[in-house]
């Protein structure tokens, strides 16, 4: 069988939103080999037959199989990380931060922020180890009064193809250019006339071809597939702050 990850993007779409919840819950909680169907039931507010068919829609025959290929997936995980020396570490990171800078241009970034300084609304969305970038540049903007909504749940991606306009703009972080699902999500959403700006690493090939403007930074391979550092993102980020700073020119 696929793992827990391949089904929810083969069947996320085919759940009903309580469905949603439901699976968006099984993925965030942290000790799901002890998951019980009440616990879900109890914070949700839903039945044990809305828990068992969510199971059956993602191919699981029960809530204890769907539960088991979870488990599998969190533990795969939390295995332990190769391990770096620390000079290779200040290396590799002073390398992707020249890098970076090397990459980014004033007419790129200039461009990004006339784009945020025109929407209507702004709709920030990252995922993963992404989240917390979104978030960091989501009170940036709004202490500069920006109108910006970080979404970072399935459920809430997929619903902003339905509150989107075409003066809203929604920006995109993601350093490995997120999951098919996400996308499909996002280029639904732009078929409704709203820009997509993004900042991504250099393989977020599939993000970069649907956006309107992007910007990317630079990543060094490392001996790891997960868990790789967002602090590129959050140097793009930084500087797009200031440039914001350094010219008020004002939004709507």
């Amino acid at each position: 069988m696929n793992t827990f990850f391949e089904q929810i993007a083969r069947h996320y779409e085919t759940l009903s939103s309580n469905e949603q919840l439901v699976i968006d819950f099984v993925m965030r909680d942290h000790n799901i080999d002890r998951l019980k169907i009440k616990t879900i039931t109890d914070a949700l507010f839903v039945s044990s037959a809305t828990v068992m068919r969510a199971a059956r829609k993602l191919g699981y025959s029960n809530f204890s199989q769907l539960k088991y290929s979870a488990a599998m997936t969190q533990d795969e995980q939390a295995a332990p990380l190769p391990s770096e020396d620390f000079d290779t570490i200040t290396g590799r990171i002073t390398s992707e931060f020249d890098k970076t800078l090397q990459m980014l241009s004033e007419e790129n970034v200039a461009e990004f922020v006339e784009h945020l300084n025109h929407a209507r609304r702004i709709f920030c969305v990252g995922s993963g180890s992404s989240v917390s970038v979104v978030g960091d540049f989501t009170r940036k903007l709004k202490l500069l009064d920006y109108w910006i909504n970080d979404f970072n749940e399935l459920y809430s991606i997929r619903d902003i193809a339905g509150l989107a306009e075409a003066d809203d703009v929604i920006v995109i972080l993601s350093l490995g250019g997120g999951n098919h699902l996400v996308n499909q999500f996002l280029v639904r959403a732009k078929a409704t006339g709203a820009k997509i700006i993004s900042i991504t690493g250099i393989g977020a090939d599939s993000v970069a071809k649907f956006s309107d403007c992007n910007i990317l930074v630079y990543q060094e391979a490392v001996p790891r597939k997960r868990m790789r550092s967002r602090l590129m993102l959050n140097v793009a980020i930084d500087i797009i702050f200031e440039y914001i700073l350094s010219h008020p020119h004002g939004h709507k």
